[in-house]
């Protein structure tokens, strides 16, 4: 064999080698997961301005030191990512001119501590994002790493207390429900289910405002949006309860639970402001026009339509 066909063969292998080589460095991922099996109990957000702990008791999650319910989609967006962060790469230490740079320095960054019956699981110190949204610039579990982490974590966690509340007071599954009834002024009216357990339900009409023939879809359908409250927004417990009650309304459940919604109306001028209480919480809140109307209805609304 000439010396140039010899040549042309190991140059070739060679090149045969470098392809396999990339192919196979190319296939590693360059992604670092950092993972955790344990569920939090406590999560710390905190900033130069305020910190924020949210505390899991009683099978809920809660925020702030006054027991506000929090966001379940909020909290269950933080614990996930928690649980699994995905380092991208690593761009120098902490303690360095970077922390500026990615307001990573004590005034503009986040940190974030997660624990579970009181051992810290997993730590965050999160800055800047990337130019795309998409990334964070964070240290992670106390190291002196400065990283990329996958993801804008920044907004993930860097969330008001109020943000974090929940705006729903209640919710009993439809099935779970016994009674609802309604008091506005001297006049109450209610629904009491009196199928058997297991049944579908049938509506008895209970109460002091004069009978009507029941139509059972209308009752059903009244009973289905009754069995949650979400509210407008949150209020200051300090605020004063106007004089005028709009409505009382109580709702039983089959596991012998009664859930109380008081609405009180206060106008002025053209507008008119609906602020509640529920036996659920100790907090007032604000409801919506919209949102009060299920707790006003009139029995007549549930009556059997006459044939045209």
């Amino acid at each position: 064999m000439k010396t140039r066909k010899l040549v042309l063969l190991a140059v070739s292998a060679f090149l045969l080698c470098v392809c396999i080589a990339q192919g196979i460095l190319g296939s590693i991922s360059p992604v670092k997961t950092i993972k955790t099996d344990s569920e939090p109990d406590t999560i710390v957000i905190s900033n130069s301005k305020d910190s924020i702990t949210l505390t899991y008791k009683y099978n809920t999650w809660y925020v702030g030191n006054k027991d506000y319910i929090a966001s379940k989609t909020e909290v269950d967006s933080m614990i996930k990512a928690l649980k699994e962060i995905k380092v991208l790469d690593k761009i120098g230490k902490y303690g360095s001119a970077l922390d500026e740079r990615y307001n990573l320095t004590d005034e503009k960054a986040t940190t974030v501590t997660a624990s579970k019956g009181g051992k810290e699981i997993a730590s965050l110190r999160l800055g800047k994002t990337s130019s795309t949204g998409s990334q964070t610039y964070a240290c992670i579990n106390g190291k002196t790493d400065i990283v990329l982490l996958s993801g804008n974590l920044t907004s993930t966690f860097g969330k008001e207390e109020v943000s974090l509340r929940s705006k729903t007071v209640y919710t009993v599954e439809e099935e779970n429900i016994a009674a609802a009834e309604i008091t506005m002024g001297t006049r109450t009216w209610g629904l009491e289910n009196t199928a058997k357990k297991g049944e579908k339900a049938v509506w008895q009409i209970t109460g002091n405002s004069p009978k009507v023939d029941l139509d059972q879809e209308a009752a059903q359908s009244w009973i289905r949006n009754v069995c949650f409250l979400n509210i407008n927004s949150w209020i200051d417990d300090s605020t004063a309860m106007p004089a005028n009650k709009l409505t009382s309304f109580s709702l039983k459940t089959t596991g012998g639970e009664t859930i109380l919604v008081d609405i009180y109306e206060k106008k002025a001028g053209d507008n008119t402001q609906y602020i509640g209480t529920c036996s659920k919480t100790p907090h007032k809140f604000d409801l919506t026009k919209y949102l009060t109307e299920k707790f006003t209805k009139q029995l007549d609304e549930l009556k059997v339509k006459a044939e045209a």
